[in-house]
């Protein structure tokens, strides 16, 4: 045994509202890939940024590297991801912060230029407080924000889905 191990995960009640939402990402997911019609997914991920306190000590024969426990802290960063699984491309943007103008930059910058020629987009992301319509009425105003997510199919997983 090691008690130390834990494994966590969190399953939502399995409503017909669930399984609606779960068998219409689903099939999202099954259609075959149309440059027309690209499936993103896009996600976030704030990171620490640490530096070495002391150098490390190199792998040596039959000795592998040592790094020191201790680091200096040198601020955080966020990184937000746009993944199209079926044609193996994604697209990463790192920001200072995670607010919703950077997230609305970030979806701007896919629409209008990794995405430019796609007839329709589906987004498929989670429920994040910047992943709403609103933060792109707040960011570009409700015409400029109308303007650019008129070809925006909004996909969330279950447990997701305020757009």
């Amino acid at each position: 045994m090691k008690p130390w191990r834990r494994v966590m995960w969190c399953i939502g009640l399995l409503t017909q509202e669930y399984r609606r939402r779960m068998y219409n990402v689903l099939r999202l997911y099954a259609k075959p890939l149309r440059a027309t019609e690209p499936v993103i997914c896009i996600d976030e991920k704030s990171l620490q940024l640490v530096e070495h306190s002391r150098a490390p000590l190199p792998m040596d024969r039959g000795s592998p590297a040592k790094v020191d426990y201790e680091y200096v802290r040198k601020g955080t960063s966020n990184l937000f991801v746009a993944v199209e699984p079926k044609a193996g491309r994604r697209v990463v943007t790192v920001t200072e912060r995670r607010c919703k103008v950077d997230f609305v930059g970030f979806v701007q910058e896919l629409l209008t230029n990794n995405y430019a020629n796609a007839r329709r987009v589906h987004l498929v992301l989670d429920n994040l407080n910047t992943h709403f319509r609103k933060s792109f009425e707040d960011v570009l105003g409700k015409t400029a924000a109308d303007k650019l997510l008129r070809r925006v199919d909004w996909r969330c997983p279950p447990d997701s889905c305020n757009l």
